[in-house]
């Protein structure tokens, strides 16, 4: 009877398949814990409370888990219940350390860029035959005398490897040589892509694009010098200079026109931003050799050349630049579910060139208005129906960017994060490095204030509106010459953010 008893209980005691099933589970849900952990600690975004906070909760949910399904029990429902929510517990933490490696994988993507590109270009006459450069073997080639020479002289000798000698003319300006391929007096010109902009700046030029066609592109890169700022970026003040191109085929790492020209003068402690625009076509001096030219012709020498004159209009030590293409914000609006924007003006334009949109028309009001990735982009790059054109369009452009840093630090964004960080990754770079970035995060989380959001606008002073440019050779071109007196009230607000004076400006 005894030897009945003692076989019958441990027939009750042995393990079931809702046994087997919790303590699969128990293990699955300790390595998903483990693997989370493991990549918010390389993502370095939380803080150490937080990330003592995670922890805690993984060792007492695991913990729990242990205790339920360990030992054996008669009631199999608690192990049933507690295996099914390992289920549940395992997907998020398998689907937060995907998410967590996307954010990390992105940032990494488009922070700590140091080098640029500058490609050089092959053209031909849009009839030509050639559609390669092995296809110009016996042409003429026209170059230019005196710009860009080292990127010229690169692309020949690669050229030469491979076809023989080169028979190449040389032009004083890019008008010269675009003429001279008209005429059929050479049949190939070798040009920075980034001159090509200049020249359709020129009435003559405007549709040489239309034209012609690039069969070849040489790309080289150039490195960026590292500007080491002057503290920590969570604690001291700081300069970032936001740069954009209005150029649907640009590459966003080449050197080129800037149409955006945006300071974002930060300060952490004091939770200020103050944005300041600049108009593409102000008149400055060039800082590498002091030459008179418009501010969107700087970005034709590089990011810091841009960067330089800025400084030095405004008295700023720039650190930092973010570069966008502007054409991506379709994209990065659309991710963030629209956004919501200030008109100062009720206007209509037309979609123009956007590729897939035609001459679709979109109206805004004044006021606030919600919109979309096309809306946003139309909006920004509008400038005819303004008295001050390409005054308000920076003013635009400020408040649509104001909009996206709003929408975009707001917990809503948590739910359409994988499409902004596409969105994001594809448009735009910066040379702020990753772990500046995790800090930032890290010193947000810490007492979540908000950011006060201020702008300024640099506005057109008297004089001539046409005068020579040195990128384009001395041509005359529309140019705005700098409003002094609005020139030296911005510096006196940059200085009260720098020195952590509270800001409130009257609406522009």
């Amino acid at each position: 009877m005894d030897k009945q008893r003692g076989s019958s209980r441990a027939r009750r005691i042995r393990r079931t398949k809702v046994d087997w099933f919790g303590i699969i589970m128990m293990f699955v849900l300790l390595v998903c814990s483990l693997a989370i952990f493991a990549r918010l600690m390389a993502t370095k975004m939380l803080t150490t409370t937080n990330m003592v906070l995670i922890m805690v909760a993984l060792l007492v949910v695991n913990g729990l888990h242990i205790f339920v399904q360990l030992p054996l029990r008669r009631n199999k429902l608690g192990k049933l219940i507690c295996g099914a929510l390992a289920v549940v517990l395992s997907v998020a933490m398998i689907y937060g350390t995907v998410a967590a490696g996307a954010v990390q994988s992105a940032l990494n993507k488009i922070s700590g860029i140091m080098v640029e590109k500058q490609v050089t270009a092959v053209i031909v006459m849009k009839e030509d035959d050639a559609t390669d450069l092995g296809d110009t073997r016996g042409y003429k080639f026209g170059i230019l005398a005196n710009r860009d020479q080292e990127n010229t002289r690169k692309l020949l000798s690669a050229m030469q490897e491979s076809m023989g000698q080169i028979d190449t003319r040389e032009y004083e300006t890019p008008a010269a040589m675009a003429d001279a391929l008209y005429d059929d007096e050479i049949q190939a010109m070798i040009l920075n892509e980034g001159y090509i902009s200049l020249l359709t700046e020129q009435e003559d030029y405007s549709d040489f694009s239309s034209h012609t066609k690039i069969i070849y592109e040489y790309v080289t890169e150039h490195e960026i010098t590292s500007i080491k700022p002057s503290g920590s970026i969570t604690k001291q003040p700081f300069v970032i200079y936001c740069s954009g191109s209005d150029e649907r085929d640009s590459d966003i790492n080449a050197k080129s026109r800037s149409d955006v020209n945006i300071l974002a003068v930060v300060n952490p402690k004091t939770r200020q931003i103050l944005l300041i625009n600049t108009p593409r076509d102000y008149y400055l001096p060039l800082a590498f050799n002091g030459e008179l030219d418009k501010l969107t012709h700087a970005g034709m020498y590089g990011v810091q050349e841009s960067m330089a004159v800025l400084d030095n209009l405004y008295g700023t030590k720039t650190s930092y630049y973010g570069r966008i293409n502007f054409w991506g914000l379709i994209d990065i609006v659309d991710a963030l579910g629209g956004i919501d924007v200030y008109s100062d003006y009720s206007f209509t334009t037309a979609a123009g060139d956007v590729a897939g949109y035609g001459d679709r028309e979109y109206s805004y009001t004044e006021g606030w208005n919600h919109m979309n990735g096309i809306e946003a982009l139309t909006f920004s790059r509008e400038r005819y129906s303004f008295s001050d054109g390409d005054n308000q369009r920076g003013k635009n452009q400020m408040k649509v960017i104001q909009a996206i840093i709003e929408k975009a630090t707001s917990p809503s964004v948590l739910a359409k994060y994988q499409d902004l960080l596409k969105a994001v990754s594809d448009n735009f770079i910066t040379n702020i490095s990753y772990d500046q970035i995790s800090s930032l995060v890290q010193m947000m989380q810490k007492d979540g204030a908000s950011w006060n959001i201020q702008t300024m606008s640099a506005t057109q002073g008297s004089g001539d509106t046409m005068q020579p440019c040195y990128s384009s050779y001395g041509e005359l071109l529309y140019v705005m010459p700098p409003d002094y007196d609005s020139v030296n009230r911005i510096r006196e607000v940059i200085d009260q953010v720098m020195n952590g004076e509270e800001i409130v400006l009257p609406a522009e």
